[in-house]
């Protein structure tokens, strides 16, 4: 459990971005309209919920026909294609970021050159979806397994300790606010891809120890 906790605290650490981070990318290079109609930085914070809600019964379904074929993954086979999903969002936004201008050099343009270098919406909309289906994957099912696993005498401790990991997750997000301000967009993201690709390969590392100790 303690290594599993490890694992999910950079998942924290990345997907809560959207309240620092995300936003402010959101606000600084992103055009806030859609459709011709103004938008604050603030709106893309529904996505996430509004994708929750659509995408769960998608995820138990696919889960179900993988069950019902014999081939569904473990619980931490599915944390580490999380983490490997949580990867690729950010890997999907550096891939916008890269002609973007750092923090400073923004600040020195002009208002019409920024207009010409903001992304569209629908950058912001598809990473909170793949961020979605990453969280789907950890969330839910990792306090399932920490349920499964915890001995009874234990339950309630250590889904507090995973509880605690999504706090020292948290703890670390004003990294993300630094790299933010100090260094090129598509290198801070490039952080994260790294800090949640080396999580699922780890994750990879320990999914047989960890199936056997669950069996």
């Amino acid at each position: 459990l303690f290594a599993v906790f490890a694992i999910v605290i950079f998942f924290w650490f990345s997907f809560h971005q959207n309240g620092l981070t995300l936003t402010l990318f959101a606000q600084d290079y992103t055009r806030l309209e859609i459709f011709g109609m103004p938008i604050t930085a603030e709106i893309f914070q529904s996505a996430n919920p509004f994708c929750v809600v659509f995408l769960t019964p998608v995820i138990i379904a696919v889960f179900a026909w993988l069950r019902n074929r014999g081939k569904e993954p473990s619980t931490p086979m599915k944390i580490a294609i999380g983490m490997g999903i949580a990867a690729t969002a950010y890997l999907f936004l550096m891939f916008f970021s890269f002609a973007l201008p750092d923090k400073a050099a923004l600040a020195g343009m002009k208002a019409d050159q920024v207009q010409s270098i903001l992304v569209t919406p629908w950058v912001m909309v598809g990473l909170y979806f793949i961020l979605t289906v990453a969280e789907l994957f950890i969330s839910p099912l990792g306090l399932a397994f920490v349920s499964k696993v915890a001995p009874p005498h234990m339950q309630g401790l250590m889904q507090g300790f995973w509880l605690a990991a999504t706090a020292v997750g948290n703890a670390l997000l004003f990294v993300g606010g630094w790299l933010y301000m100090h260094t090129p967009m598509w290198a801070t993201w490039c952080v994260f891809v790294a800090a949640c690709g080396m999580s699922m390969l780890v994750m990879l590392s320990m999914v047989r120890w960890l199936e056997r100790v669950t069996k």
